[in-house]
Parts: structure tokens; C-alpha cells; sequence
């Protein structure tokens, strides 16, 4: 089983696969820790350090090396990976993918809680924070839209969401089968 879930950040990406792993019995990975555990420094050092072209180049060489490697996994990755280095593609060609989409007043709400956890939203005001999430997510949606599977997460618990995960791999399964 090979399942990478992306979406915006605060989309819940982690908790999410997370409990997919624990109730599929797979492994879970997160790549920002794989990267983290890689450079000993966090992302958000990473993008001061480095700026986010660097960040962006380095994601993509251990996000490649991962699916290489694994033959079974849950994956997290950041809101921003789909969109560079023709990550997208490399995800499809590995893995079946599940945007996990949510609307503006949904990421508005959870991000203003952790925006200073967060390298790209930790100095912008609330309004700031609103616009930059519908502009950059406009931005975003042509590459989310490539994934597999879209499931909207509004109003849907956590296992909710993992169940119609599974019944959407099950269906992949049985197709490729017959």
C-alpha cells in the first residue's frame, strides 16, 4: 500500500495519516521529519538558512530516494511539495494520492492557532493571513487537483475521513485487479 496525502497546510495531513496507518497497520512517514531527521535542522531554519529554492531542491531529492525505497507507506507531505520540482508527478508515478481539501475559513481557522510554528505565515496578521491563504491556495489548486482522489474534509471527523481513504483504495485495488 502506497498512499501519500497532500493538501494545503492545516489541512490535516498528519493527524490524518497517522490514524490511516494505525488503522491500516502500515507505517507512517511524514517527509518535513524525514527531512528534518536528514538536515538536523527544522524547516523553518531551513527555509532562513537556505531560502526556499534550495528547501524545495532538497525536498524533492529525499521525497525521490523515499519512494524509491519503501514498498509500503503512509506519507505526509508539506502543502507546498505538489507543486515543485514536478513532485506531482513523481508522486503519481509511486503512490496513489489523496488531496485532503478544506476551505479557506477551515485553514484560516486552524493555522491562526499555529501560524508561529509555521516558516511561511508566522509574521503575517490575521488579515494578511487570510489573503495569503486564499491566493496561495488558488495557486496551489491546479496541482492538488492532479491527485487520485479528492475528499473534502469540512465538517467531517477524523475517522470519517480515513474510512473514505480506505474505501477509496479498496476500490483501486479491486479495478486493478479485474
Amino acid at each position: 500500500m502506497k498512499i501519500i496525502l497532500i493538501g494545503y497546510m492545516g489541512s490535516g495531513k498528519t493527524t490524518i495519516g497517522k490514524t490511516l496507518a494505525f488503522n491500516l497497520n502500515q507505517k507512517f512517514y511524514d517527509l518535513d521529519n524525514k527531512i528534518i531527521d536528514y538536515t538536523k535542522e527544522s524547516i523553518y531554519e531551513l527555509f532562513e538558512l537556505y531560502g526556499e529554492k534550495k528547501f524545495r531542491k532538497l525536498e524533492y531529492n529525499i521525497l525521490y530516494n523515499f519512494l524509491k525505497k519503501k514498498k509500503y507507506y503512509i506519507l505526509s507531505v508539506g502543502g507546498g511539495t505538489p507543486c515543485y520540482q514536478n513532485n506531482i508527478l513523481l508522486m503519481k508515478k509511486y503512490s496513489k494520492i489523496v488531496y485532503l481539501k478544506a476551505e479557506i475559513n477551515t485553514l484560516f481557522s486552524r493555522l491562526l492557532k499555529e501560524k508561529e510554528n509555521r516558516p511561511l505565515i508566522s509574521k503575517l496578521s490575521n488579515n494578511d493571513l487570510y489573503n495569503f491563504i486564499g491566493d496561495s491556495l488558488n495557486k496551489r489548486l491546479c496541482f492538488y487537483k492532479k491527485a487520485d482522489y479528492t475528499i473534502d474534509i469540512d465538517k467531517k471527523s477524523i475517522l470519517d475521513i480515513v474510512k473514505e481513504i480506505i474505501s477509496f483504495y479498496v476500490l483501486c485495488f479491486i479495478k486493478k485487479n479485474f
